[in-house]
């Protein structure tokens, strides 16, 4: 959703801005894919979803750089 406060000045600006918040959309799906590749590989062991998330994330953070 785009903040209603925000001055946009061009279609430019909606653009990136949109783009931008898709990216977020595309990294969740990518750290849910992988956490629950985490929640496979572990056994599938209820209670574990959080640190399978915060893993998620440090696989895919260390595979950019």
């Amino acid at each position: 959703m785009i903040d209603p406060k925000i001055n946009i000045r061009s279609k430019s600006a909606l653009s990136a801005q949109v783009n931008n918040h898709a990216g977020m959309a595309l990294a969740d799906s990518a750290v849910q894919t992988r956490a629950y590749e985490l929640f496979e590989l572990g056994g599938r062991i209820d209670g574990r979803a959080e640190q399978d998330w915060y893993q998620a994330e440090n696989d895919l953070r260390a595979r950019s750089q």
